[in-house]
């Protein structure tokens, strides 16, 4: 068993293939971290907005936060070298794993998060890119997730949950083919995971939620990125939690994104959600909806339909001082008339985020801080038909809170050359759902059952302060694999406003060695 670990470690310490400029880099926000200082200069025109990003729009910033990193020469000579490279094709294969044991300093329990796969990609020149990830795990979580896995049966971002004797069993499989014919066109096919905006959080399209099956064509022209995606997810509120009894639904998203000047970027969303056959009758997906030209909502008023449909709006500016300002703006529903009456119309169903980031804090380098405010109205994202709510697999796929709340985001970071410290402090406020009665907190109920039609106001229902304050310090071992070993401490506190119901609180001190390409969905 030693010898066997002892290979397995020499295999993922020693081998990092060189990657093609046509894949995409990790949706993992430290991983990121070291790109976004560069993307703030006003001579960047990449559209941060649009993740994952494709390696070759960012390659010139590639080396820069490789730099930056401090990745030794021999590292970066070993990267080149231990991929199969044979004229214009290469092979590659790394493994993967996650080993977080953690200490529970409120009941005195152990958890272990205990995950193991590998990933391959096989590259032709720079256009083609095909990428494969699994991952299968075997582990035991602290309080709230082990509450909402509980609740939902589904593991926050990997997939359907299985009761083990250490806690849950549970597999993540993404796969994807990434194609550019030319500078101009990308074409993706896979199933994976998406995110919209500059945000901490979206109130588009997060990674949330599990991978999932998609076609993403995208062009970019002059100041312009233009995407489509064509998606497939499924509805697994049926009673039973079985795979089988899923229902599919299906989603349909435009989103552009402008370089107005060279400080600021304007942003268009639209998307729309439809259910597919179930036992009343069968519906496939709409080839009305397969228009790749964005503000299709006279598409779906022409059918006379009632599927599920959002507009957004977002900005970046790039400010003086190193700073940006970015925000989102999401529209479920919205009659001016209703809005104006200020009675607190069910469906004034909207959403916003405000969030600023500061680059070079105090002009000390590499010292980072955000601050982030998002809200949404009660019944944002959820649907008459549960089966055409803005979700899939049982979490949300936009914000993880769903809706009716408030949520405030506090963010600083440092990094110095490989070491990377972060203090994170989350404060929101919800209306919880009580005895049968839904208040527009939880997306994946009927919004037909809300108790009447005017007086609603965000946070309504059993109203809860939640509070999440974190502690980390980690080390980046190897950037291109993302291999980092951190350790670090949490709190998090659930506060009703009666004083009748009991209060939550877990304090967790945490150590992680891990190919982290992905975020863990836990802070909320």
């Amino acid at each position: 068993m030693k010898r066997a670990l002892t290979g397995f470690l020499f295999f993922v310490f020693l081998h990092s293939p060189a990657h093609s400029q046509n894949d995409l880099l990790p949706l993992n926000r430290d991983f990121l971290s070291a790109y976004d200082k560069f993307f703030n200069s006003p001579n960047s025109t990449v559209h941060t907005s649009i993740k994952p990003y494709l390696r070759t729009e960012i390659g010139g910033y590639i080396d820069s936060a490789r730099n930056f990193l401090m990745v030794p020469a021999w590292r970066k000579k070993l990267g080149a070298d231990t991929a199969r490279d044979k004229k214009n094709a290469k092979l590659g294969v790394d493994a993967l794993f996650s080993l977080e044991p953690g200490y529970s300093l409120s009941n005195g329990e152990t958890k272990l998060v205990a995950e193991a796969g590998f990933s391959s990609h096989f590259d032709w020149k720079d256009k083609l890119s095909l990428n494969f990830i699994f991952l299968a795990g075997n582990s035991s979580f602290p309080g709230h997730r082990d509450s909402a896995i509980k609740y939902t049966d589904v593991v926050p971002g990997m997939g359907p949950a299985h009761t083990s004797k250490r806690g849950y069993a549970y597999q993540y499989l993404s796969a994807y083919l990434s194609y550019s014919p030319n500078k101009v066109f990308n074409f993706q096919l896979g199933q994976d995971k998406n995110f919209l905006g500059d945000g901490y959080r979206s109130l588009f399209l997060s990674d949330q939620a599990a991978a999932y099956p998609f076609l993403k064509l995208s062009a970019k022209v002059w100041k312009i990125k233009y995407m489509s995606l064509f998606a497939l997810h499924a509805d697994a509120t049926a009673p039973t939690r079985l795979k089988e009894d899923y229902k599919k639904k299906f989603a349909t998203i435009h989103y552009l994104s402008w370089n107005a000047t060279k400080r600021l970027n304007i942003s268009f969303f639209e998307a729309i959600v439809w259910q597919g056959p179930d036992s009343n009758r069968y519906r496939g997906f709409d080839v009305n909806y397969l228009n790749p030209v964005i503000f299709f909502r006279p598409v779906e008023y022409s059918l006379g339909s009632s599927d599920n449909a959002f507009l957004g709006f977002g900005f970046k500016a790039k400010l003086p001082l190193k700073s940006q300002l970015y925000g989102q703006l999401i529209l479920d529903e919205f009659y001016l008339k209703e809005i104006k009456a200020r009675k607190g119309w069910w469906a004034n169903k909207q959403g916003f985020q405000l969030g600023l980031r500061l680059f070079d804090l105090f002009r000390i380098k590499n010292l980072e801080a955000r601050g982030e405010f998002n809200y949404v109205r009660p019944y944002t994202y959820s649907h008459g038909s549960i089966q055409q709510n803005y979700g899939h697999m049982n979490q949300p796929l936009a914000h993880p809170m769903g809706a009716n709340f408030m949520e405030g985001i506090g963010q600083l970071g440092y990094r110095y050359n490989n070491w990377f410290f972060e203090g994170k402090l989350i404060v929101a406020l919800y209306g919880a759902d009580s005895a049968g009665t839904n208040m527009g907190h939880d997306i994946f109920q009927s919004y037909t059952t809300r108790p009447y039609e005017y007086g609603h106001y965000t946070t309504q229902g059993m109203q809860y302060t939640l509070s999440v304050a974190s502690v980390k310090i980690a080390y980046l071992v190897f950037p291109d694999i993302n291999l980092q070993a951190s350790v670090g401490v949490w709190s998090r506190s659930e506060t009703p406003e009666l004083s009748t119901l009991d209060k939550t609180l877990t304090n967790f001190v945490f150590f992680s060695l891990s190919t982290a390409l992905w975020n863990t969905q836990s802070d909320y």
